[in-house]
């Protein structure tokens, strides 16, 4: 029985949706738990999963979430911009000898884009698509690994308190995902939070955004 509590407290930890809904009472528990084993394969009976749902703080939950929704009504501002493109670079040696020579096409006085995002293995740069030509005459053509054209970013100019409140990011993917958002990538430098998507995908994730962060008390 332990076992099957753990499981199902762990699998709605990793579901915040599931969660809020479940607090605001839109979530049956019976229909629920029915969801929770057919969809996780849970193999014990119906009333086991039942009674660890019920056993499972969701006000602690619930509290958190509504704390961000407050929070994210301070974002100070939302922007937008299209024409994106992203290269994804090989990460080695002479890739990051060639960074340095991206400002030699870069225009910050004209309002050009340059993103670097780098992992363990790759190098991945945003830029305008009229400079793409530019840019991938720096690299040879093995270096390069994938290149995503028609992307948009959101830039949400966040309030301090953003910084250290836990689950902001949480929420707002979760709103993302159940609009049906692709987020290709994203980036934090504060006070910016970036949001890249698909340019088509761009005025849905930026009213999803909008309506996220001027949500009614009322509705938290």
């Amino acid at each position: 029985m332990t076992n099957i509590v753990h499981l199902v407290w762990n699998t709605l930890d990793t579901r915040p949706c599931i969660k809020k809904n479940k607090k605001l009472g839109l979530i049956n528990t019976r229909a629920l738990a029915r969801y929770l084993i057919k969809e996780y394969h849970i193999e014990t009976n119906l009333d086991a999963v039942i009674s660890a749902i019920r056993r499972y703080d969701f006000k602690s939950t619930n509290n958190i979430f509504s704390n961000c929704e407050q929070i994210l009504r301070k974002t100070v501002n939302l922007s937008t911009r299209s024409g994106l493109v992203e290269i994804a670079l090989k990460k080695d040696i002479e890739i990051q000898r060639a960074i340095p020579n991206l400002y030699r096409y870069i225009k910050y006085e004209y309002g050009d884009v340059l993103r670097i995002l780098q992992a363990n293995e790759t190098i991945r740069i945003l830029i305008d698509m009229k400079n793409l030509e530019n840019i991938l005459s720096l690299f040879q053509k093995e270096k390069i690994l994938d290149i995503q054209k028609n992307l948009a970013e959101i830039n949400m100019h966040i309030h301090p308190e953003m910084e250290k409140t836990p689950g902001i990011l949480s929420l707002i993917t979760t709103e993302l995902s159940i609009n049906n958002i692709n987020i290709i990538d994203t980036m934090t430098c504060s006070p910016e939070i970036i949001w890249f998507v698909k340019e088509n995908d761009l005025l849905k994730a930026y009213q999803t955004l909008h309506n996220l962060c001027n949500r009614k008390i009322t509705e938290l």
